[in-house]
């Protein structure tokens, strides 16, 4: 994951904040909470996409779909929102850890 150094780690820290393990997200979001560059959400965006097209085995989150959000005039940017979702056999195992504690 050399090409997304950091950016797992920072997708799982959002999640973590906002304690779910499912949540729409845009690169927006993103930028404003963790200060990115112009740059960077580029390459959010492609790790985002990456996500739903072919996963990381060892990264504990996928991208169930993609949806296009349209600005309020036609001239503003189509942007991109993601439904990112912890995998389902992590969910799994932490209810049998819970269930065994």
């Amino acid at each position: 994951m050399g090409r997304y150094s950091g950016i797992p780690e920072l997708l799982e820290q959002f999640m973590n904040e906002h304690e779910t393990d499912e949540r729409w997200i845009t690169v927006h979001e993103l930028r404003d909470r963790f200060n990115l560059t112009r740059y960077q959400c580029n390459t959010v965006s492609g790790f985002l996409r990456r996500l739903k097209f072919g996963t990381f085995g060892r990264f504990q989150f996928i991208v169930v779909t993609i949806e296009r959000v349209h600005g309020a005039n036609p001239s503003d940017p189509k942007n991109c929102r993601y439904l990112v979702k912890r995998k389902s056999w992590l969910l799994q195992k932490n209810s049998l850890n819970e269930k065994m504690e």
